[in-house]
C-alpha cells in the first residue's frame, strides 16, 4: 500500500485528489505552526475554503486543553526528537464541536535532508469500551437515572469534559458550551455561597471527595440548588479526574416550604381559636356589667324627670334648675348611647369569634363580610385617622356558599398589605369597591403604596416571600411581615374557584382584584 506521505510528496493532481477524498484529516504546516496545505476534510470540519486556511495558525484548531501538550510534540518533531505512534488530542470545529483524534506526525525535508515542515494526519479516535460486568451495570445505572439526576465528569484541574442531557436540561446551556469549562464557573457565588465553595474545593484537595448542597447558575439567571456528590476518578492509581453525581432540590424544598407553610398556618389557626375562645369569654364577662350600667344610666335619667317636675309643682319654674337638671339628663343620655354602642361592638366581635372558628360552610353575602371586617380594621389608628378611604360596597351582592374565615382573612390580609404600603407614603388612600357582573362577585382593594417593582412581581404569591422587615428588625412601629399573607389568600380562595390578580406602579401603588365565580359556589345552597 503506498504511504500517505509519499503520496503527498509527489503532489500530483490524482495523489491530491486521492488525499482529498480520503476520510482522515491531513494538514501541511511549516515551522511556525502555519498552515501550507490542507485536504478537503479540513476545510469541511473549519467550514473555510483552503484559500482561506492557508497562512493561518494550526493552533486554532487544537482544544484549549492540548494545545501546549501539541506545540510540545511539534517543536520537538521540528528538533527531529519526536517518537513514532499515535498521539490523542482533541480538535476544535468552526461550532466550537469538539472531535477526538488520534495524531500521527510526517516530516517535510528539503534536498539538504533539513525539515522544513510537517506533514499531520489526523484520524478519528474512539476509546475501545469492553462489556463488562463493571461497564454494564455502570451503563444500566446511568440510562435509568431519571431527569432529577445530573451527572458530569472532569479532568485533573476540574473542567467539565463531559455532561448528560439532564444537566444540561436543568441548566439550559449546551453540551459544548459546558465542555472545557471549570465546575466553579457554573456555581451560585454570593456571599451566602462563598464558604460552602470553599469547603467543596478543600474538601475534593484533601479528601477526593464530597457531598452537600450546592446552587447551581441557569443559564437564565434561576438559581437551582443540588445536592452533590463528588469522587475522584482513579485509574492504575492515578487521579484521572472526577465525577459529580447530582439530585435536583427544587421540587423537595418547594413542597418543605409549602409544609412549613401549612404548619404555621395550623398553628395560626390553632391560635386563632383559642384567642376567639378567650375573646368569647372576656366579651360575656363585659357584658353583664355593661348591662348594669345602662340600666342605671336609664333609671337615673327617669328618676331625674320624676324629680324635675315635683320640683316645678312644689317652688314653680326655675329656668336655672332646669338647666342644670337637662345637663345631667344628657349625661345619662350619652351614657345609655356609649353603652349601647359598646354592645354593639361587643356583639359583634363574638359574632365574628363565632364565623372565624367555623369550620361548616353557610350562606354568605360577601359584602357583610367585608363591612364586617372593615368596621374592626377601624380599631387601626393608622388606618383609621391617617388614610383616606373610599368604599363602594354593593349591598345585595349574590350569596354563594362557603366558609366565613375563608373570606375574612383573604379580604384582612391584602387590605393590611395596602396599609404597610402606605406606611410613609405622602399621598394615603384606600379603595374599597365590590360588584357583581357576568356570574362573578368582583372585590378590588387599591392602595397609593409605595408599589411593587417589576423584578418581583412573579414572586410575591411564593410562601415566606417579603420586602418588610422581620419583627425583630423592625424599626418602632414599621410594619413587618412573614411572608405569608397573599401565599394564605391563594390557598383560602382555591376551593372557591376564585382568581387573584393585580396590577402595580412603583410610586403610584397596587390594586388587587379578587374575582369569585357565583353560580358553582351556590350548588350546595339548592
Amino acid at each position: 500500500m503506498t504511504d500517505f506521505k509519499e503520496l503527498y510528496l509527489r503532489k500530483g493532481s490524482v495523489a491530491q485528489d486521492y488525499i482529498d477524498i480520503a476520510q482522515d484529516i491531513f494538514v501541511e504546516i511549516n515551522n511556525y505552526f502555519k498552515i501550507i496545505d490542507c485536504n478537503l476534510k479540513f476545510c469541511t470540519l473549519m467550514n473555510k475554503p483552503r484559500a482561506e486556511l492557508f497562512g493561518t495558525n494550526i493552533l486554532n484548531s487544537i482544544h484549549d486543553r492540548d494545545k501546549i501538550r501539541f506545540q510540545n510534540i511539534i517543536r520537538n518533531a521540528l528538533l527531529k526528537k519526536f517518537k513514532e505512534g499515535l498521539t490523542r488530542l482533541d480538535l476544535v470545529d468552526y461550532k466550537q464541536r469538539v472531535t477526538s483524534i488520534s495524531m500521527k506526525i510526517n516530516p517535510i525535508l528539503d534536498d539538504n535532508n533539513n525539515i522544513v515542515g510537517l506533514l499531520l494526519k489526523f484520524s478519528s479516535f474512539k476509546l475501545r469500551t469492553e462489556d463488562s460486568e463493571v461497564n454494564t451495570l455502570f451503563m444500566s445505572i446511568y440510562n435509568s437515572l431519571t431527569d432529577l439526576y445530573t451527572i458530569y465528569g472532569t479532568d485533573t484541574k476540574i473542567k467539565i469534559n463531559h455532561v448528560n442531557s439532564s444537566l444540561t436540561k436543568i441548566l439550559g446551556y449546551s453540551k459544548e458550551e459546558m465542555t472545557g469549562k471549570h465546575i466553579a464557573d457554573f456555581l451560585v457565588k454570593n456571599k451566602d455561597q462563598e464558604e460552602n465553595i470553599k469547603t467543596l474545593f478543600k474538601s475534593l484537595e484533601e479528601t477526593g471527595k464530597f457531598a452537600g448542597e450546592v446552587l447551581y447558575q441557569a443559564k437564565n439567571g434561576e438559581e437551582i440548588p443540588i445536592h452533590l456528590s463528588i469522587s475522584s476518578l482513579v485509574h492504575n492509581g492515578k487521579v484521572i479526574g472526577s465525577l459529580g453525581i447530582g439530585r435536583d432540590m427544587r421540587e423537595q424544598k418547594r413542597l418543605e416550604s409549602e409544609n412549613k407553610s401549612f404548619e404555621l398556618k395550623l398553628q395560626n389557626q390553632s391560635k386563632l381559636v383559642e384567642f376567639g375562645m378567650m375573646l368569647q369569654g372576656v366579651a360575656h364577662n363585659m357584658s353583664t356589667p355593661l348591662t348594669s350600667i345602662k340600666s342605671s344610666a336609664q333609671l337615673q335619667h327617669s328618676r331625674i324627670i320624676k324629680f324635675k317636675e315635683k320640683l316645678a309643682e312644689k317652688y314653680g319654674q326655675d329656668a336655672e334648675v332646669n338647666e342644670n337638671l337637662n345637663d345631667i339628663m344628657k349625661f345619662f343620655e350619652l351614657i345609655d348611647q356609649s353603652v349601647s354602642k359598646l354592645s354593639k361592638i361587643i356583639k359583634n366581635m363574638m359574632s365574628k369569634s363565632r364565623d372565624q372558628q367555623s369550620t361548616t360552610k353557610e350562606a354568605l353575602n360577601l359584602a357583610n363580610v367585608m363591612e364586617q371586617e372593615l368596621e374592626f380594621l377601624y380599631a387601626n389608628q393608622f388606618f383609621k385617622n391617617k388614610i383616606e378611604k373610599a368604599f363602594a360596597i354593593q349591598p345585595d351582592l349574590p350569596i354563594i356558599y362557603g366558609l366565613y374565615s375563608d373570606f375574612s382573612q383573604s379580604f384582612v390580609n391584602i387590605i393590611k398589605n395596602g396599609i404597610d404600603a402606605m406606611w410613609d407614603t405622602p399621598v394615603k388612600k384606600m379603595d374599597i369597591r365590590m360588584y357583581y357582573e357576568n356570574d362573578y362577585i368582583i372585590i378590588k382593594i387599591k392602595d397609593t403604596g409605595k408599589g411593587i417593582p417589576q423584578d418581583i412581581q412573579d414572586k410575591i404569591f411564593e410562601p415566606f416571600f417579603t420586602t418588610k422587615p422581620k419583627f425583630k428588625d423592625a424599626k418602632g412601629e414599621e410594619p413587618n411581615g412573614t411572608g405569608l399573607g397573599l401565599d394564605s389568600v391563594l390557598s383560602l380562595l382555591k376551593p372557591y374557584s376564585a382568581s387573584v390578580t393585580f396590577e402595580s406602579e412603583v410610586g403610584k401603588g397596587t390594586e388587587f382584584s379578587i374575582r369569585v365565580p357565583v353560580s358553582q359556589n351556590q350548588k350546595e345552597l339548592n
